[in-house]
Formats: structure tokens, sequence, C-alpha cells
């Protein structure tokens, strides 16, 4: 029988729509099959950690909820959103169908299963509230939905913070509402927690280790067997979601053993250089300042951001963001289409400065007199050929007639060397200029 998708369904025809009988993790693990097949990125937005990647797959499609641990600005946030996106992308290209109204979008083959194959075990994993309302009714009167994944409706993110109660995360059953109305099954009566508006997607906490063990506790049920029991309630809820949570370092001994034990922990690492180019390169387009960004000044924001972490203050990869962007700001603040050397100086010590605090202000600005790095050597490491092109601006003082009197060989030289977008005169004179700045010509 061909049903219409547009029609209204009942329990009856669920088989005729070929509905999903896996778990969320065997529906994660089913659309990164799906992916790789079609070759494409899982994760097309986070650069490098292939093997954190691979693990971060491995142990969620296990069934295992993950602990993502690493320093600040390392890649943990983006992961665990990128969790979501796929399992998104699989609600939307294959039928997943739950019982009209369940607060927990459960699986609407528990219920078939139940009522139409007489399989009494497939009651334990129908809500309490759907059994109430339909395990008495016969098939055809029971309506059914498809499902699929909004935030709050599949997807519930909880900020780690000292305040956050149980009640929050397991959901809340309001006993003068129950007065009041008077029937404990009606929907009114239950106000979904964060487990309940993640159920059968994504539930993300991001820094476990800031919750207090109150908070903690609340998500051990879950964990381990895959439900959970709103507060005041006598009622137990089935629950099926993949759970992904970040730690920074600084924080991870505050995560209960008892909660830890329950989950996998993956350490992520910073990336390397050229993933965090890559980064800051996509962070710079949110900016929409359309100007030219030359390609080593880049690189060495990111390598100065890089070698001088951790001698003053804490430099992660949204320092090498942020510096990146006040530069091009001030290059666009001055109404100049090339990001110069000044304006990579302004990014860099405004960042740097602007990560200490009152005791460390004096520290910063002597490692930042001692340990910055020289753009000359930078350069001439990088382009060889243009300590060529140095002799030519040491006689004309400025870099725009420097280059206006280069040999066309020494150009081409120089142009050797640099990437695509970089072949052009503006990028060069931009080079020549950071070396007059540099020397104070």
């Amino acid at each position: 029988m061909m049903v219409v998708e547009n029609k209204p369904q009942s329990l009856v025809d669920l088989y005729d729509l070929s509905p999903c009988a896996l778990s969320v993790s065997g529906r994660f693990i089913h659309r990164i099959r799906e992916m790789v097949a079609a070759d494409e990125d899982a994760f097309p937005f986070v650069y490098g950690l292939g093997h954190e990647k691979r693990r971060l797959v491995e142990v969620l499609a296990a069934g295992s909820g993950v602990l993502i641990k690493g320093n600040f600005g390392v890649g943990k946030t983006h992961l665990c959103n990128a969790v979501f996106s796929v399992l998104q992308g699989y609600y939307q290209t294959n039928p997943v169908y739950t019982n009209e109204g369940c607060p927990v979008r459960e699986n609407a083959i528990h219920l078939y299963n139940y009522l139409v194959e007489a399989d009494q075990s497939a009651l334990d994993n129908v809500c309490p509230m759907c059994r109430h309302k339909y395990a008495s009714q016969k098939a055809e009167s029971v309506p059914i939905e498809r499902v699929y994944l909004t935030e709050g409706g599949g997807f519930a993110r909880i900020q780690g913070n000292e305040d956050i109660e149980p009640q929050m995360i397991l959901g809340m059953y309001h006993l003068i509402r129950f007065a009041e109305i008077g029937d404990p099954f009606d929907p009114r009566v239950l106000e979904g927690g964060k487990i309940a508006q993640a159920s059968g997607g994504v539930l993300f906490v991001d820094e476990l280790g800031l919750m207090n063990n109150e908070a903690q506790y609340a998500l051990i049920q879950a964990l381990q067997e895959r439900r959970f029991s709103p507060s005041n309630s006598r009622m137990t809820f089935p629950v099926d979601l993949l759970f992904v949570s970040t730690t920074n370092n600084i924080n991870d001994f505050r995560i209960h053993k008892a909660v830890a034990n329950r989950l996998v922990g993956l350490l992520v690492d910073r990336v390397g250089l050229r993933e965090e180019m890559l980064i800051v390169k996509k962070e710079l387009v949110k900016n929409g300042f359309n100007l030219r960004f030359p390609e080593l000044f880049l690189e060495f924001i990111i390598t100065t951001i890089r070698e001088l972490n951790n001698i003053a203050v804490y430099l992660g990869p949204r320092s090498s963001i942020r510096a990146a962007r006040i530069a091009a700001a001030s290059a666009f603040v001055e109404g100049r289409f090339t990001v110069s050397y000044c304006d990579v100086k302004e990014g860099l010590h405004t960042e740097i400065t602007g990560q200490g605090d009152e005791e460390t202000f004096d520290e910063i600005n002597a490692m930042l007199a001692k340990d910055f790095p020289s753009i000359v050597d930078f350069i001439k490491q990088r382009v060889p050929a243009i300590e060529n092109a140095y002799v030519v601006i040491d006689n004309f003082r400025d870099a725009e007639t420097a280059f206006l009197n280069m040999d066309m060989l020494l150009i081409d030289e120089i142009m050797a060397y640099l990437v695509d977008d970089d072949r052009r005169p503006e990028t060069i004179k931009a080079y020549l200029d950071a070396y007059a700045v540099a020397c104070g010509l």
C-alpha cells in the first residue's frame, strides 16, 4: 500500500513508510557511512584532528558518551556541534517516526511492536505518557509524526556553571499543576529538561567540570541506563541520545569520578600551523572587510602567537584569530585594501597585552620587547629571493619607489616563492614595506 506523506498517518501505516529501526548511535554511524561513500566530509569546518575525529565517531557509534579534553580554543566545541550536524542530516534523508505528542520522541517502532506484534518487552521502551495514552488502543487509532531534529527538539546544550540545578537537566513534574488538572499523565504536568529536549538527538554539555556535583549526578542514570526520572516524579522515561561533553584541562579534576567513569575521554591537542591558518582564514571571512591579507603576514601572526604562548600568558588558537581580525580591522579603518606589517604588529600587541592583567602587564611587555620575532628574518627564510630586493629598498627608502625600480626578473623570482593569491605587486610592496618599517627606514 502506498501512503501519501502529507496524509494523516497512524501507527498501523508504520511499515509502509520504511521506518528507521536503528538506535540513535546506529543512525549516527549510518549517516557517517553515507557521507564516506559520497566522499563528503563529516567535519567540514574542523581542520586537522583526523585521528581524534575517527575516535569520536567510533566511541559514539559504540553507544558511549564522550568527554573531549584539551586546552582553550583547540576545537572541542566545534567537534561537538559537528556531531549534531551529522545526525541532523540522517533525519533529513531517513524517515524516523514517533508517537504523536511523545515528550521524548521515542521511536514509534516500540509501540508498534507492542500493539501489532504483541511483543510485551517492547512496552519497556515506551514512555509512561504514551503507555497511558496509547497502550490500550488499536494501532490504527494512534497518530504518528515524522521527527526532524531542531534545537530544543533533538539538540540541547548545557553551558556548565556552578548554578545549574538537577531539575534543569532532568525536567520537573509540577505537583501544583497536577493538583489543578487532576491527570498525572497530562503533558502540561511535565516540564521537560535538557535530557528530554535532547532525546532522539544530541545532549551537549560544554565545560562539564564547571557543573556542581548534584548537576553532574543528574546525568548518571541517562548515561548508564538510558532512562531518566524528572524531579518530583515517580515515572521513569526511556531516552536514546548521543552524549558529548567538553572540559578544559584546568577543570578536568572537577569532573566527578562516577560521571567520568561512564564516559570515554578523548584528548584534543592544538592543530598544526597549516590547519590553524585555515581556521583563521575561515574566521576572517566573517568580518566582511573584503581586503587582502598577505599569506606571510598571516603565517607570521600565527607563528608568533604559537612561539610566545605560555612565556608570560596563555595564547591559544583564539588569540591567532583575534590578532588577525584586529590587523584586518586596522587596515579597514584606514581605508587600505591590503593589510600592512604595521597592522600585523597592532593586532599582535593588542591581543597579547589584552590577555594579561595588572600583575602580568610588565612581564608581557618585557616578553614582547625581548622575544618578538623579526619580520625581516621571517620573510627572508620563506622567500630567499627577496633579500636581493632589500638592497633596492635601502637605496630608495620606501617600498613603492623600490618596487618601481626593481628588475622584472627579480620580481618573477620573488613571486615564484609565493602562493597564487600572493603573486601580485601589492603583496610584494607590503613585504618590502615590512622590511622598511622593521629597519626604521
